[in-house]
């Protein structure tokens, strides 16, 4: 339980640091991260789950 806990806030520690190092740099330094894929990359993530999740209740659940 502690290393599943460790992992979780380490990748979380990991995001939170590269979007405050994003947000602090100046507009013509490249940035670490392309925040507009990864809202895109999520945005698709998100969708494929629920169609998923639907799917699979709707297969429990019946017609």
């Amino acid at each position: 339980m502690r290393f599943l806990l460790g992992l979780i806030l380490g990748v979380a520690l990991t995001v939170v640091a590269a979007f405050v190092m994003d947000q602090r740099e100046k507009a013509v330094e490249k940035r670490v991260v392309n925040w507009d894929v990864v809202g895109e990359k999520v945005g698709e993530a998100t969708k494929d789950a629920q169609q998923v999740w639907d799917d699979f209740t709707r297969e429990i659940t019946g017609p």
